[in-house]
């Protein structure tokens, strides 16, 4: 048989039609973000992305730790705690301790209550807050992640602000996983920051960059880069681009397409220089960024000897002479 998680996952992936755009819609979206069932998560993430711009406003809230009026479900539930019926009683302080964390503060108001079993009630409620206090907080970082992912996609520019606390707040290290989420989602939101936005999460990514140790995170944290497009990061990605002892040929490709990226006449330049790198992988990732970026065709052949690729990259030159008004020398 079936259990009840099986069924929950399959009304997830079942043919919806069209979405509702009501709140309570958006909610149970949001509240089925919040589980370690990665096949869940995704299947709630696909219907939150159908959902599309008027699930942004309730996402964002949920990102900031603040659920839409705590205090006034919490009162509304409080009430229910001293109804006739104790199943309505139980469900009430059942439904309080499901809040979770973002409830405490509400809660702890009615703690003192004159009426002797809300009181306990309510006391209860709390201290199962707290016992669950540690597994809430990976769960909510979870659907946290997501929730910077829909952002991103969602190309909405209302998330920018929001994404970009959670990149500044802290040390890099903290929260690791979150940030990165939020770089990749501010990255694909590039055209909807201000320049000041882009330059302060460009220098908390490159700061994240420095001390990112795993090959596939560093990777993604100069994509984010070169979807910022910030002159900031120029220099230290021409400098990563130009170190020997760096063999990630992946990771210089990326670095290339955001030194391109960035639009600055010292990243082009770094890109043209590469065409000289010692490896020939480098050097074909530097010649296909540079056709693209000039919509020619120079017939640059990187396994051929130096001297016979020397007219080809003259013409990179030029054309980068030209573009910028400005000479190679």
């Amino acid at each position: 048989m079936l259990g009840p998680a099986v069924f929950a996952l399959l009304s997830f992936l079942a043919p919806q039609g069209a979405p509702s755009k009501s709140a309570d819609d958006v909610e149970s979206v949001l509240s089925a973000l919040k589980t370690e069932d990665a096949a869940a998560r995704r299947a709630a993430l696909d219907r939150l992305h159908r959902l599309g711009s008027p699930a942004v406003p309730a996402a964002l809230r949920v990102l900031e730790n603040a659920a839409p009026n705590p205090a006034e479900r919490v009162a509304g539930l409080v009430k229910q705690l001293s109804s006739k019926g104790w199943k309505e009683r139980d469900g009430a302080m059942q439904e309080l301790s499901r809040l979770g964390r973002s409830a405490r503060a509400a809660l702890e108001e009615h703690a003192g209550a004159a009426d002797p079993e809300v009181a306990w009630r309510v006391r209860a409620a709390l201290a199962d807050i707290q016992d669950k206090a540690g597994r809430d907080e990976q769960l909510e970082e979870i659907r946290a992640t997501a929730l910077c992912e829909f952002l991103g996609e969602a190309g909405d520019g209302r998330a920018a602000p929001t994404l970009l606390r959670i990149l500044l707040s802290g040390a890099p290290e903290q929260r690791a996983e979150l940030k990165r989420r939020a770089a990749e989602a501010l990255g694909l939101l590039r055209p909807a920051l201000s320049t000041a936005q882009a330059e302060e999460a460009a220098g908390r990514v490159l700061s994240m960059l420095e001390r990112a140790a795993a090959a596939r995170e560093r990777s993604l944290l100069v994509k984010t880069l070169a979807g910022l497009r910030s002159p900031a990061c120029v220099r230290p990605l021409e400098a990563l681009l130009a170190d020997r002892s760096e063999k990630n040929v992946n990771l210089k490709r990326n670095c290339m397409a955001a030194l391109a990226a960035s639009g600055d006449p010292r990243g082009l330049r770094a890109v043209i220089e590469a065409l000289s790198a010692e490896d020939v992988y480098v050097r074909q990732g530097a010649a296909a960024i540079l056709e693209e970026a000039s919509g020619e065709r120079p017939g640059f052949d990187p396994r051929a000897p130096a001297a016979d690729r020397r007219a080809a990259v003259e013409r990179f030159r030029a054309w980068w002479s030209k573009k910028f008004g400005r000479p190679w020398d």
